[in-house]
């Protein structure tokens, strides 16, 4: 890769890039590719989070509560549950608000388990700030009662922190108690199912020879991107726990897509191993950029690098910091390469 600037005064700076980047195109960089665990990549079908919710009420708060007619119910029924009767027009629900309390219900979640809960205004509250909840019972999808929640609310920080904090929402840590258990089934058929993390059909086939490979020919299929068959060996099938924990502990090596992302709020460039930069020339300010070619006497290219090792964007990176460019003006040549064409990756701007 050579870069130019028309400034003389970075010639040496310049030059020590071309002698790094350009002149010795046959010293291969060291790309590691890391095994990684099969447990950090897929998950388990079956094995998965459910979502809670229920309707509460806030009491204990400093004057910020509700002034909607449905709180002052809520208030009147718990009394009434209570055992207590309260004419309506004796009633305040200045310290009181109605809520929405929504949980996480982690997979193999036991009864005694105790789970973190968020707890949410829905009337006209202006702060949760020094409330407590009061029994709620929180249920699934299937309208089970899976776990009851109640305790004092906390919306994060210190007494000024707090002030600035968005007060109408609150978290109860460990604030809710499991009363039942959701059944997770994992294995089907004897076989179990792995679903990658990110969708890849060359992992999904590593993933599927490796098993084979540890456990015998036809042990394991990958379906299609996402998704690995695994059937349990014999010795195994009444110990499926055992099975998993080895699969899950197998170490693979992940293929991953060419992409380069773009935070241009923070000025933030990511790109991965795969990257590469097909010969292109490119004027941005100053500066002339060409990448993989050069003129030579006769005024015809002559390739500097292989179009086969390519240049990368690290080492498109790397000049340009050795040439003190800006991250601004980084991010311009780099939407500009793949503009371009040259850019042979997928680019993601945030």
């Amino acid at each position: 890769m050579e870069l130019k600037i028309k400034n003389n005064s970075n010639y040496m700076i310049i030059l020590a890039s071309f002698f790094l980047l350009v002149l010795s195109p046959n010293i291969p960089a060291a790309v590691v590719q890391p095994l990684v665990r099969i447990k950090d990549i897929a998950h388990l079908s079956g094995v998965r989070n459910n979502q809670l919710i229920g309707t509460g009420l806030v009491i204990g708060l400093d004057g910020t509560g509700d002034k909607t007619t449905i709180t002052s119910e809520m208030v009147n029924n718990t009394m009434r549950n209570l055992g207590m009767k309260i004419p309506s027009d004796k009633l305040s629900t200045k310290n009181a608000a109605a809520v929405i309390i929504t949980a996480n219900f982690p997979p193999f979640t036991t009864p005694g388990d105790q789970i973190d809960v968020t707890v949410s205004t829905m009337g006209d509250a202006s702060s949760l700030k020094g409330g407590v909840l009061l029994q709620t019972p929180l249920k699934g999808a299937d309208g089970v009662v899976y776990a009851v929640a109640q305790g004092p609310l906390s919306i994060g920080g210190g007494e000024l922190q707090a002030a600035s904090n968005h007060r109408t929402v609150a978290k109860i840590p460990r604030g809710a108690i499991v009363e039942n258990e959701l059944p997770m089934k994992f294995v089907e058929n004897q076989h179990v199912h792995y679903i990658l993390n990110n969708k890849d059909f060359t992992t999904a086939h590593r993933i599927a020879d490796l098993v084979n490979e540890t456990w015998g020919l036809g042990s394991a299929k990958a379906l299609n991107s996402a998704k690995v068959r695994i059937k349990i060996p014999y010795s195994y099938q009444n110990s499926p726990v055992e099975f998993v924990s080895q699969v899950d502990n197998l170490k693979v090596i992940v293929d991953q897509k060419a992409r380069v992302v773009i935070n241009e709020r923070t000025g933030t460039v990511v790109f991965g191993g795969n990257v590469k930069i097909s010969p292109v020339a490119i004027a941005h300010k100053q500066l002339i950029i060409n990448v993989g070619n050069k003129l030579n006497k006769t005024g015809t290219p002559e390739t500097l690098m292989s179009v086969d090792n390519g240049g990368t964007v690290e080492d498109l990176v790397n000049t340009l910091n050795l040439m003190g460019v800006g991250t601004r003006d980084l991010i311009a040549i780099i939407q500009e390469i793949k503009n371009s064409g040259a850019l042979q990756a997928e680019l993601e701007i945030l």
